[in-house]
């Protein structure tokens, strides 16, 4: 549909051996519902993890806990930060997702059983960014009236 924004969410995890699997799912469910959960194997015998989700629904989950986490702007200045090739990259701790918190993480993060990845597709990733963590003036978001959601 011209003049909306088509969003496409893609988590990624892999699964350590003595990681609850249905712990794992539920912080994605968490992160980004509705989603689509696979589980596979990589070329080390490695279990993977790995969601979708399309639609408006797969970010407003996101904005809705930034907003009560009073995390606006330090979610938009990593966020601005994080675009490669028309792909918003983030990380999340799964930890804090399993418990319905969101807190960012980097790719490295070695506490807990790591991150979960993040990427985001989007016909316009500055919008999407507006819609999740928009600019703030004295603590109070600056929410943008014209953004249309597919």
């Amino acid at each position: 549909m011209e003049g909306y924004l088509i969003i496409h969410f893609r988590l990624w995890a892999d699964i350590k051996p003595t990681e609850d699997l249905e712990k794992v799912k539920l912080a994605f469910k968490n992160l980004c519902p509705p989603i689509t959960i696979d589980v596979s194997k990589d070329l080390q015998n490695r279990t993977i993890l790995t969601g979708s989700a399309t639609g408006p629904e797969s970010i407003a989950t996101l904005g809705k806990k930034f907003r009560e986490q009073r995390i606006l702007e330090a979610v938009r200045k990593r966020f601005m930060k994080s675009i490669q090739n028309d792909v918003l990259i983030f990380w999340v701790q799964r930890q804090a997702a399993f418990m319905n918190r969101f807190h960012l993480s980097d790719e490295n993060d070695v506490s807990g059983m790591g991150p979960i990845r993040v990427e985001v597709q989007a016909t316009n990733l500055h919008d999407v960014i507006d819609y999740v963590a928009p600019p703030t003036v004295k603590g109070k978001p600056q929410v943008r009236k014209d953004l249309k959601l597919e």
